[in-house]
C-alpha cells in the first residue's frame, strides 16, 4: 500500500472512530441518566442497546485496521507469533485467584507482589513478569513498582468461578498440534472426531469428552479444585453466561405465543432455564445423556424450583443421532450442538429433527456464525473502508472455529455453508437473527412449506 493509500485510509478510519465514540458517549450518558431516574425500566446490564453494539462494532473495526496500516509488518507478525503467551499468563492469573486476591487491595496503592507471592504461593520475580504481560492490555494495572490492582476487566473474574475456570481451559496444548495434523497426508483428510489435533497432543484414541470423563474418574482435584471435566463443563457455562440475555431478547419469544420447546443436546438446560424466567408460556423437555440429566435436574432445582413444581420442564434421555421421538413440537433447540461436528453428522442431526417437525415448527440453531472478510448478503455489512465482516471486531468467530477443528474436527459455519446444510437434510434457512453477543440464533423451516 502506498503512503498516499495508507493516509487516506487512516483519515476515512478517523472520521469513523470519531463518530462511533460520540454514539458510545451519548449511549454511556444515557446508561447513566437511566440508573439515576428509578422511574424508568433498567434493561439487563450486559445488554447493550442497537446502537451502542454498533458503535462498538465499528470502533474495534477501526482500531484493527489502524493497527495494521501503522504497525510495522514484521513487528506486528512476531506479536502473533508470541501471542499465545498472553493466554498462558491468563490461565496463571485465573488458576491463582490473583482477581480474587488483589479484590481487597487499596486501589491507589495496590498490593505488593510479596503479599501476591504469600497468598498464592507463585515466585515473586515469576509472577511480576505474568502480571505484568497482563498490564500491558489492561487486565491488571501496576500502581507502582510490583504493586498491582484489578482493573473493570480483571475484575470480572471476581468471585466468578465460572469465568475463571473458562479463562483456565487447557486449548494450547491441543493447538500447537494443529499444523502436524494438517500436514498428515491422511489426518487432513479426515472428519473423524478422533483424528484430530486434540487426539495428537495427548496421545489417545478418545474423544475430547471420553478422554475428560477417563482422567476425570478417581483423579485428584487440579490446582482449581476441580476434575479436568469439572474445569471444562464448568468453564462452558462462562461463555452461556455472555451468550443468554441477548439471546433471550433478539429473537421474539415474546411472540410465539404457548410452545413446547425441545431443548437437543441440552446438557443441564441452562438456555432453556434462562428462557422460561422470561416467557412463562414457554414449556421445555430437556434432551441428553441420562448422567447428564441427573445434573440437569439438580440444576433445575437449584436455580428455578417454581417451573419444575409447575410442570413447565421435563427431562428426557435422547441420542440426537437417532429419530426425534417428541413429533410436533414447536421449536427444536440446538445449542452449541452443529459446531462440535463435520457436515455429514450435522445432517444426520438435522434429518433426525426434520422428519419430526409439524408444519410450522421451526429448528433454532445458536452458534457462532462465521462472516467472512468477503462478506455475505445475509449478513450486516460494516461500513467502509471497514473489512465488511467489521475485521477484528469479528475475530473470536474465526478463532472459535480453529478451536472447534483442533478439539473435534468440528467448525463454526458461514451463512452459506448453513444454507448448505440445512438444504441437505429437507430444510431452509428463514433468517439469521444477529444477536448483540457472540453468538447468532439461525432460523430454520421445512423446505416443503411455503412461508
Amino acid at each position: 500500500m502506498s503512503s498516499r493509500s495508507k493516509t487516506d485510509q487512516l483519515r476515512s478510519l478517523l472520521r469513523l472512530l470519531n463518530d462511533a465514540a460520540n454514539t458510545i458517549l451519548t449511549e454511556w450518558e444515557a446508561e447513566e441518566q437511566i440508573i439515576l431516574d428509578s422511574s424508568q425500566p433498567v434493561t439487563h446490564p450486559s445488554v447493550p442497546t442497537a446502537e451502542l453494539f454498533e458503535a462498538r462494532r465499528i470502533f474495534l473495526g477501526a482500531c484493527g485496521m489502524c493497527i495494521d496500516i501503522v504497525q510495522d509488518p514484521l513487528i506486528r507478525l512476531t506479536e502473533v507469533v508470541f501471542s499465545h503467551l498472553t493466554a498462558a499468563a491468563l490461565r496463571v492469573a485465573a488458576e491463582a485467584r490473583i482477581a480474587d486476591i488483589l479484590a481487597k487491595a487499596d486501589p491507589n496503592e495496590g498490593l505488593s507482589i510479596k503479599e501476591i507471592t504469600r497468598q498464592c504461593g507463585i515466585q515473586d520475580w515469576k509472577l511480576v513478569r505474568v502480571l505484568r504481560c497482563l498490564c500491558g492490555l489492561n487486565i491488571f494495572a501496576e500502581t507502582r513498582n510490583e504493586c498491582f490492582i484489578n482493573t473493570p476487566t480483571s475484575h470480572q473474574l471476581v468471585g466468578n468461578e465460572q469465568l475463571r475456570f473458562n479463562s483456565s481451559m487447557e486449548m494450547s496444548a491441543a493447538s500447537a498440534k494443529l499444523s502436524a495434523v494438517l500436514f498428515d497426508p491422511i489426518k487432513t483428510k479426515s472428519t473423524s472426531p478422533r483424528e484430530t489435533a486434540f487426539q495428537e497432543a495427548f496421545a489417545t484414541t478418545m474423544t475430547l469428552w471420553e478422554y475428560l470423563e477417563h482422567v476425570s474418574k478417581g483423579s485428584s482435584a487440579s490446582s482449581l479444585g476441580q476434575t479436568p471435566l469439572d474445569i471444562w463443563t464448568t468453564g462452558m457455562t462462562a461463555g452461556a453466561q455472555v451468550e443468554l440475555p441477548t439471546l433471550c431478547m433478539d429473537y421474539p419469544w415474546g411472540d410465539l405465543g404457548p410452545c413446547l420447546v425441545i431443548d437437543v443436546g441440552g446438557g443441564v438446560g441452562g438456555k432453556s432455564l434462562e428462557l422460561a424466567k422470561h416467557y412463562p408460556n414457554l414449556r421445555f423437555i430437556i434432551q441428553d445423556r441420562e448422567d447428564v440429566l441427573v445434573q440437569a435436574h439438580a440444576v433445575w432445582h437449584r436455580d428455578y424450583p417454581a417451573a419444575l413444581a409447575a410442570g413447565r420442564v421435563a427431562f428426557m434421555p435422547h441420542d440426537f443421532f437417532t429419530k426425534q421421538t417428541v413429533i410436533g413440537a414447536d421449536i427444536y433447540l440446538l445449542g452449541n450442538i452443529l459446531h462440535d461436528w463435520p457436515d455429514d453428522e450435522c445432517v444426520t442431526i438435522l434429518k433426525n429433527l426434520r422428519q419430526a417437525m409439524k408444519l410450522d415448527s421451526r429448528i433454532l440453531v445458536i452458534d457462532q456464525v462465521v462472516h467472512t472478510t468477503v462478506g455475505s448478503p445475509s449478513m450486516k455489512t460494516a461500513p467502509p473502508p471497514l473489512l465488511p465482516n467489521y475485521g477484528y471486531a469479528s475475530h473470536y468467530a474465526a478463532t472459535r472455529t480453529l478451536s472447534m477443528l483442533t478439539l473435534f474436527n468440528g467448525t463454526e459455519r458461514t451463512p452459506e455453508e448453513l444454507e448448505a446444510l440445512a438444504a441437505q437434510s429437507g430444510l431452509k434457512v428463514m433468517k439469521i437473527w444477529e444477536c448483540r453477543s457472540m453468538a447468532y440464533i439461525t432460523e430454520l423451516r421445512r423446505a416443503d412449506v411455503v412461508m
